[in-house]
């Protein structure tokens, strides 16, 4: 079974003010279940905004567009190391 935190819990893990992971699932860069519990992806999405936000001072409009490029930009990489790992086994045969 996979861990599940509170807003509470990521808070005090990352030591922010709840109230920054309130705004972040307001605009839908972290999504709770249905039992308003967050896994350990929206623990590093937490933590990757308010490293950004603290010091380098990116508002949420920006935040935003930051996570959606920084997503687009993993997977591509995956695409990529698929492709690389297709073509290695192509070689070998």
């Amino acid at each position: 079974m996979k861990k599940r935190f509170t807003r509470i819990q990521i808070a005090q893990l990352l030591e922010i003010e709840e109230g920054f992971v309130v705004e972040l699932e307001r605009h839908e860069l972290i999504v709770a279940d249905p039992d308003e519990r967050f896994d350990t992806r929206s623990i590093e999405r937490v933590r990757v905004c308010w490293t950004m936000h603290d010091h380098l001072g990116v508002n949420i409009a920006g935040l935003e567009v930051a996570i959606h490029l920084l997503e687009r930009w993993q997977d591509e990489r995956r695409r990529v190391h698929a492709l690389i790992e297709e073509l290695q086994t192509e070689r070998k045969r």
